[in-house]
């Protein structure tokens, strides 16, 4: 680990960022939001539908249709209802939903270096050898250091389009969210430009983007993906009451066997960035957090860059949930000596790159941390 005059160094360099990290006004404090509050943007959000056999197209919304795929029986999936919001839901799938889904999760990820690179080899491996996967989470801070300034940006080939140009990635979607670095009063981030980025037509010209495979629809959403739902937060934007609101409706409404609640910051962390997110939770975070992930199966994350799993009741007031942090996408980054270990956790690395690899079969759910190389570093089953 680093040694005492290093620990200093990044102490105070914790502390500088962490005055930065949030707004805070005498008597109050001020929200963090980059100033939409309110998710109307001209993108689709809402509910869409995909996998196999279960798939229908978004609901229109302000922007348009949103991402469904066909149903791979019985035909193709029905259209969703128009809406004049963001909010618009899947069609009816084509035929019955897919007893298997297998998703990745990987987070911090936008670096282009040659680490995010032999990350998306072993992501792909995986995929061929379980005979292919249903979509990658993407845990935010998308782009270092600071986001995307549009849907032409050179970053989108750089650290998105050319990491995961694999075979066996080919035609998955990546369901992302936004970090810090993408947007915030600590990012000089176009926040709309991720989200329009996914209405592109396909295409190797200006204003195109050459796969389908970025999937943002909204800076909070949620997909079905056969018995499994996602909902996916903007944690930067944690003092936005209609997202609370909003989403944790969402969640609590929600039939889905499985719920996987998607987002950038985490609740409980053993990572370098434990104090620094806790002085977010005294701002509000962790009631935002807790309002929407109490009731899901799983609280995924990224921000710390590297791999835990926590074991559930680590929050008493949301017993079935278990927290994960898969943020070793592109970087590792050493843990200080004096953050304490949690009380449930049930595994953790700062030592290698790597991602989360999951497995639902039915009332069963299989889970792996993979390496760079391939290591299946951990693993538990949980079954509901």
């Amino acid at each position: 680990m680093a040694d005492s005059g290093r620990s200093l160094s990044r102490t105070w360099r914790l502390f500088a960022s962490s005055l930065v990290v949030c707004c805070f006004v005498p008597l109050g404090i001020a929200s963090c939001s980059s100033g939409d509050a309110v998710n109307t943007s001209t993108t689709t959000g809402g509910t869409a539908t995909t996998g196999a056999g279960a798939s229908g197209a978004g609901g229109a919304g302000n922007g348009g249709a949103g991402s469904g795929g066909a149903g791979a029986t019985g035909g193709a999936g029905g259209t969703g209802g128009s809406s004049t919001s963001s909010t618009g839901h899947g069609g009816s799938g084509g035929g019955p939903a897919a007893k298997v889904v297998r998703l990745l999760a990987i987070g911090d990820t936008g670096e282009g270096n040659e680490a995010q690179h032999a990350v998306a080899d072993r992501m792909s491996e995986k995929c061929e050898k379980v005979g292919g996967c249903d979509a990658v989470l993407v845990n935010g801070d998308n782009f270092y250091d600071n986001g995307v300034a549009s849907v032409d940006d050179p970053q989108w080939a750089a650290k998105f389009e050319e990491p995961y140009d694999r075979p066996h990635l080919d035609g998955v979607p990546f369901y992302a969210v936004l970090g810090n670095h993408d947007h915030g009063p600590t990012s000089s981030g176009n926040k709309q430009a991720q989200i329009d980025y996914a209405s592109l037509p396909l295409g190797s010209g200006p204003g195109m983007r050459p796969s389908a495979k970025w999937h943002m629809p909204a800076a909070w959403y949620d997909v079905k993906i056969g018995h499994v739902h996602l909902f996916a937060l903007d944690t930067v934007d944690f003092l936005n009451g209609t997202q609370k609101d909003d989403m944790s409706a969402r969640v609590k409404n929600a039939k889905a066997t499985w719920k996987i609640v998607v987002g950038h910051h985490p609740r409980f962390t053993s990572g370098e960035h434990f104090w620094d997110n806790n002085l977010l939770g005294i701002a509000g975070l962790f009631a935002f957090q807790k309002a929407i992930y109490c009731g899901a199966d799983m609280f995924m994350t990224g921000h710390d860059h590297n791999l835990e799993f926590i074991d559930r009741g680590r929050d008493g007031d949301c017993p079935g949930t278990y927290f994960v942090v898969s943020g070793a996408g592109a970087k590792t980054r050493d843990t200080f000596d004096f953050v304490p270990t949690d009380e449930k956790q049930l595994y953790f690395s700062d030592g290698f790159e790597g991602f989360a690899y999951m497995e639902f079969d039915g009332p069963k759910l299989s889970f792996e941390f993979i390496d760079r190389n391939g290591a299946v570093v951990f693993s538990k089953t949980m079954t509901k």
